[in-house]
């Protein structure tokens, strides 16, 4: 290089090779290599620094116009130009730079390194003392700073991307210096603990501030555990009072950084706002515990609270209890009448009122159906028991209103109290169920209270299903038969088949001490189809064998189950067939009851068998005064008057009004009547008076064996002889 080049400020470069360009035109338009260094001025000795090739200037504004068309790996800046000096010479060339470092040349004097240090506050990557420069130092110089502002831009970056990242999912970022205690919140952290997104949060006290005063003892355990090091990482959800309406949930996490002391230095995280979450966790939570419908605790629910409460010792808070099971009377009325909206509807406003009966602390809850449960705690004997059942059974009877319609439902209730020791839920709520039963029994709209002899009573009942259960299988049943007079001609038109139980104990049983097992225990399917079979048996025999019982009709009370099973119209053919009996022979009974309850879900497997010619007729008929619509449906052939009902006919010329009419009415529906349990003349001239053609009861005949019966078939008694003549009397006028 020519001293008379250096004088017109235009430097040769050197890189290895043997073409020569000058730095003026490599700055002007030229195209530099990567990576490269620029060295600005006017005494930059080095030529190559290390694996960089070096571009030299002599002037700040020459190296602010390549820098306009070219990027340089680093910079080597003096900071006494001909044109400019100072940081603003530093300054300038930051602004024009980009990102890349730059160190700085500088004198030896006090004033000197003061700029150099001001130098490095502002941007600068490093300094050097002009006479240092050399290309021997300032060549691993430039690499170390090359490498080191890479590694932090990559670093930067990373940080950038993680921020965007955060942000972006609405999680806010939070850092804690515990050597100068500094601690700074992302905006976003900031708007998650309540503040103003622009507002700085420079203390971890102002978090704590705001955490709810229940999760701070919690927060502060297991920031603790963290920074002991007895977690590994620190975590924690906690609602936060950050001037909304409602408590925020956040879920907070962090880790710590340790020296090699294992001191903590720095701790970073961030929070995350899960309110919505906790709330759709709660609400699931919710509805797994609570009936959808009323909003009260479900099964489950109930039989939790009641275990926890039947082994909290008294010393604890805990005490005897009292459960109340609420059963709806024949709620099914009201689905089918007014369709199953409003049966809803009539559930939630009954669910209200069980809820107004009761203290805080209690327990009311939906058990399934229309079947509530009511747990009182803390509560010695049935006295408080008592006083909310009259309380409820008065309340639920109140009309309610559903639109246009006004409708009024009783309920039944079973009470079961724990001063009796028991070890269970499911054995107190068995008790009170077993109670609530026996309420419905004595006449529904009622409350009974489990005594020693009913659980006596229940487990005498388990055992009776034992052994029903062996009896089937043992064939320990037989026939009898009871005949179906008529009142006319005084001939045995029909008979009702009635099974008995030969028990090898207790000797011969009538259904009245069994078929509710039967029923419960599922057992009624196979006996009631094995009932029904040998009777149709024994029907068709007589119907072929004795001329004058030709026309004769067998009456059989069916269950629910039977009739509901799959495949029981086919069945029903084939025992028939087998008996020989044609369909027309047979009438199946149904209680009034159970006709009212689940009348509209069999009402397409009634009117199958009426289509094969079977009649059907209503068992127990005036019990419920509320089936004559069942009559008007034109399914029903034949109803039964309930032996109550046969009873009051004596009172008929009292004003008893209840017989003639349901007589009259069946008449005109023609519907034939059969007046069940006539016991004495004077009914049996009632009945006559009032147009019932067919009656049947002890004062006819008792229940039989089918040898007995044939008698009666072949040679009809004389049934109306009797000490007072009524039947002749009546006959003759």
């Amino acid at each position: 290089m020519t001293d008379s080049n250096q004088k017109r400020g235009t430097h040769l470069l050197v890189d290895g090779s043997d073409s020569r360009c000058s730095d003026r035109e490599q700055a002007l338009g030229g195209t530099a290599p990567a990576p490269l260094v620029l060295m600005v001025g006017p005494d930059a000795r080095a030529t190559v620094l290390g694996d960089f090739s070096v571009i030299r200037v002599e002037r700040l504004s020459e190296a602010l116009s390549f820098l306009d068309r070219n990027t340089a790996t680093a910079i080597v800046a003096d900071l006494n130009l001909p044109d400019s000096s100072g940081i603003s010479t530093l300054q300038r060339l930051l602004n024009r730079a980009d990102v890349s470092p730059i160190i700085v040349l500088v004198g030896e004097t006090p004033e000197d390194h003061a700029i150099a240090l001001k130098a490095l506050e502002n941007g600068a990557s490093a300094y050097l003392p002009r006479r240092a420069a050399t290309a021997d130092v300032l060549g691993p110089l430039v690499e170390s700073v090359v490498v080191t502002t890479k590694n932090s831009a990559d670093l930067q970056r990373c940080e950038a991307r993680l921020r965007v990242a955060v942000e972006g999912a609405g999680d806010g970022l939070w850092e804690w210096d515990f050597r100068t205690k500094a601690f700074y919140c992302s905006p976003r952290c900031s708007a998650i603990l309540g503040f103003p997104a622009q507002e700085t949060i420079d203390s971890p006290s102002r978090w704590f501030d705001r955490v709810h005063p229940d999760d701070l003892r919690h927060l502060h355990a297991h920031l603790d555990a963290h920074l002991e090091g007895a977690r590994g990482s620190f975590e924690c959800e906690h609602r936060l009072l950050n001037g909304f309406a409602d408590p925020h949930w956040i879920l907070a996490r962090g880790r710590a950084v340790r020296d090699l002391d294992g001191k903590v230095t720095w701790m970073s995280g961030f929070l995350m706002d899960i309110t919505d979450r906790r709330r759709n966790e709660e609400q699931a939570i919710h509805k797994s515990l609570h009936d959808e419908l009323t909003g009260l605790a479900n099964r489950g629910l109930f039989i939790d609270r009641l275990e926890r409460s039947l082994t909290i010792p008294d010393r604890d808070g805990g005490g005897d209890l009292s459960i109340l099971f609420v059963d709806l009377d024949h709620f099914k009325r009201v689905n089918d009448l007014y369709g199953h909206a409003a049966g809803d509807r009539v559930l939630i406003e009954v669910a209200r009122r069980l809820e107004s009966v009761v203290r805080p602390g209690d327990t009311v809850a939906r058990l399934g159906g229309d079947e509530f449960g009511i747990l009182l705690a803390n509560v010695q004997g049935a006295e408080l028991a008592i006083h909310v059942a009259q309380r409820i059974l008065d309340l639920v009877s109140q009309p309610i209103s559903v639109g246009k319609n006004e409708m009024v439902v009783n309920s039944s209730i079973g009470i079961a109290t724990s001063d009796t020791g028991y070890q269970n839920a499911a054995s107190i709520i068995d008790d009170a169920d077993l109670a609530m039963y026996r309420a419905k029994s004595l006449g529904r709209s009622r409350y009974q209270v489990c005594n020693p002899l009913m659980h006596e009573r229940a487990v005498s009942r388990v055992n009776l299903e034992t052994e029903l259960r062996l009896a089937v299988d043992d064939h320990q049943f037989e026939m009898h038969y009871q005949p179906i007079v008529d009142l006319g001609s005084g001939r045995v038109v029909g008979v009702e088949a009635m099974v008995r139980w030969q028990h090898p104990e207790r000797g011969m049983l009538t259904p009245a001490e069994f078929i509710d097992v039967a029923e419960s225990s599922g057992l009624i399917v196979p006996l009631g189809w094995r009932v029904l079979e040998d009777a149709c048996k024994q029907v068709g025999r007589w119907r072929r064998n004795i001329p004058e019982s030709e026309e004769l009709f067998l009456s059989v009370n069916l269950s629910l189950k039977i009739l509901m099973a799959r495949g029981m119209r086919v069945r029903l053919v084939e025992t028939l067939e087998r008996a020989g009996l044609p369909a027309s022979a047979l009438v199946l009974e149904f209680p009034e009851a159970v006709i009212l309850d689940h009348g509209d879900h069999a009402q397409e497997r009634l009117k199958t068998l009426r289509a094969l010619g079977v009649r059907l007729a209503i068992d127990d008929f005036g019990l419920e005064h509320g089936s004559i619509s069942q009559l008007d449906r034109k399914i029903f052939d034949m109803l039964k008057l309930d032996p109550s009902i046969t009873e009051r006919v004596n009172d008929v010329s009292s004003g008893d009004r209840l017989p003639p009419s349901l007589i009259g009415v069946a008449a005109q529906l023609g519907v034939e009547v059969v007046a069940e349990g006539v016991e004495t003349g004077e009914q049996l001239e009632a009945l006559c008076r009032l147009g019932c053609r067919l009656a049947q009861g002890f004062w006819f005949a008792s229940p039989a064996k089918a040898e007995a019966v044939e008698d009666a078939l072949t040679q009809p008694p004389q049934w109306w002889t009797n000490p007072r003549g009524v039947w002749k009397s009546w006959q003759q006028t």
